[in-house]
């Protein structure tokens, strides 16, 4: 792939972004498929989009936690990128991580994947997604992220999540956005989502922020939460990836329950399903990037199980006892697929 060099980039701010709603419902994030050697497999990628792209509105990619975004040089980020803009159908919405490992490195990235964009005659939907505090603290943040706007074309999705914030180090004080700066931040325009993870209260106290931005979309990212009390517009799933259709027809029922009144035995069979995405979920919460991995390969969508050599990896009963489950799980689906 031809990268463009640093100095062909235009310094120029770009002084007309495309806001535009973002999409409700289930959003699958993808893992990043790898080769042994640490190269995107792009065959993998192309299983993993088709199995997930009828179950899901949206698909986002490159994210801190599972995506692995953190961690990978941004050259792999950049073909991650081109590669799912030449494989994803070109009206289906990208969610995909900037975030790096300082603001410069996040501007950096930034900028590169907006000159991908630019190779469109008409931009594929695109939503660019920061972890602020990876790089920066509270302090000074909402006019950081004033700056970085100034640079980008489409949406900023914020991210909340203080247990990957936690393990850049395990004694920093502020791993969640304070609700004074998420106001501030609220009021630039551009933004137009947070990906939450976190307690209830703050994220309560979050929605009491955005009084003046009914625009604004809060995607809940705590699939246990999700599933035992729904409540966000939208929902960012890595989970899903492992069986898209039953995430697909539970989330339908945790947002809309009132459908299934009159449908028979359909909920009591899709919330039985739930129970067992629940079972699934405790098992690989502590270990995401590794487990979905080796549960995908499992399944047969990648050809490797392979990981960043800093994700941290499942002690091997672990891994066996989430395979156990899975296969239980995939069993129960070929023989009796909800209705």
């Amino acid at each position: 792939m031809n990268l463009l060099p640093n100095d062909s980039y235009d310094t120029t701010m770009i002084a007309a972004p495309t806001i535009c709603s973002l999409p409700e419902g289930l959003v699958i994030e993808l893992s990043t498929p790898l080769t042994p050697i640490g190269g995107l497999d792009r065959e993998s990628l192309a299983r993993l989009v088709k199995r997930t792209v009828p179950a899901s509105p949206a698909l986002a990619a490159g994210l801190p936690g599972v995506g692995e975004g953190l961690d990978l040089p941004d050259s792999l980020r950049l073909e991650l990128f081109t590669t799912l803009l030449q494989i994803l159908p070109d009206w289906l919405p990208l969610f995909f991580g900037i975030t790096g490992a300082h603001p410069d490195q996040t501007l950096s990235l930034a900028r590169r994947l907006e000159a991908e964009l630019q190779r469109f005659p008409i931009p594929p939907p695109v939503y660019w997604v920061d972890l602020p505090l990876w790089g920066h603290s509270n302090r000074g943040l909402p006019q950081s992220c004033h700056n970085l706007l100034q640079y980008l074309s489409r949406p900023l999705v914020l991210m909340n999540h203080p247990q990957v914030i936690r393990s850049k180090a395990k004694f920093l004080k502020h791993i969640n956005l304070r609700t004074a700066v998420f106001k501030k931040l609220a009021l630039l325009p551009q933004v137009s989502g947070l990906i939450y993870q976190g307690d209830m209260r703050r994220f309560l106290h979050y929605c009491a922020a955005l009084a003046t931005r009914p625009d604004f979309i809060l995607y809940e990212a705590d699939e246990y939460r999700f599933l035992t009390r729904p409540g966000a517009r939208g929902l960012f799933s890595s989970g899903a990836q492992l069986f898209p259709s039953i995430w697909q027809q539970v989330a339908q029922v945790c947002w809309f329950p009132e459908d299934m009144k009159d449908k028979g035995g359909r909920s009591g069979s899709v919330w039985e399903w739930s129970e067992l995405l629940l079972r699934l979920h405790d098992l690989y919460r502590v270990y995401p990037a590794a487990l979905l991995k080796a549960g995908l390969h499992h399944l047969g969508v990648l050809d490797f199980p392979a990981v960043w050599p800093s994700t941290e990896t499942p002690p091997a009963p672990v891994q066996e006892r989430f395979l156990a489950m899975l296969a239980q799980v995939q069993g129960r689906l070929d023989f009796n697929p909800p209705r």
